[in-house]
């Protein structure tokens, strides 16, 4: 009788465990979410400044899509002019250096902690 008990105990235990885990990867997808809605935010905050500061207009006098579009022009051409050869051997060093010293299983479960911090401050929100 006493290992049923513990068979049961022990079922009861990985459901428990499998219950956190499945919480937790809830709470990973709505801090991704709140992360990307944060990037995107930034992202078309700074193109609509590019955009508006590359055609010297006031942001009332040219609709917002015509300044999105003409900032990412301009962040383009910025990022093709950076894009030189040397520039491009350079970051591919800089890349194999990071890749080589970087520990995957760390960054990954920073990472992993974030986004369910992130979650957990959408959900209470």
């Amino acid at each position: 009788m006493g290992e049923l008990k513990q068979v049961s105990e022990q079922q009861q235990s990985l459901v428990e465990r499998v219950k956190s885990l499945g919480e937790q990867v809830y709470l990973a997808n709505l801090g991704l979410v709140a992360k990307a809605e944060e990037e995107g935010k930034k992202q078309y905050d700074r193109l609509l400044a590019v955009g508006t500061e590359s055609r010297a207009e006031k942001a009332a006098d040219t609709p917002t899509p015509m300044l999105l579009v003409a900032g990412l022009v301009q962040v383009l051409i910025t990022e093709v002019d950076k894009l030189t050869a040397d520039n491009l051997k350079q970051q591919a060093e800089t890349v194999k250096q990071r890749l080589s010293t970087l520990k995957v299983v760390e960054e990954g479960q920073k990472l992993f902690d974030e986004l369910v911090a992130a979650g957990e401050k959408r959900k209470a929100a």
